[in-house]
C-alpha cells in the first residue's frame, strides 16, 4: 500500500521517516524529497540527483513500508486512547 504521495509530503515528515531507515545517501534522500515534496516524477527526480531508478524505487519502497508502520502505530495508539475515555 502507498502511504506517501507524490508532491504531498512535508520535508519535516520525510526527515523523520529517513531517521527510521538506513537510507543515508544524500543523493537518494534528495531524489525522494524532490519526488515526494516537490512533486517531480520518479524518473526526473532520480536523474536530476544522479540516482539509478532501481535504487530510487527500492528506497521509496522502504520509506513507504516505514510510513505504513508509523500509521499502524498511530492507529493502535488512537484506539487505546478512545477506549480509555
Amino acid at each position: 500500500m502507498k502511504y506517501l504521495l507524490q508532491g504531498g509530503e512535508s520535508r519535516q515528515r520525510l526527515a523523520l521517516l529517513f531517521s527510521l531507515t538506513k537510507i543515508t545517501s544524500n543523493n537518494v534522500q534528495d531524489a525522494l524529497t524532490d519526488h515526494l515534496c516537490t512533486g517531480l516524477s520518479d524518473t526526473v527526480a532520480a536523474a536530476m540527483n544522479g540516482v539509478q531508478l532501481s535504487n530510487f524505487t527500492r528506497a521509496l519502497k522502504t520509506l513507504n513500508e516505514v510510513a505504513g508502520i508509523v500509521e499502524k502505530i498511530k492507529e493502535h495508539d488512537w484506539a487505546r486512547l478512545k477506549s480509555v475515555k
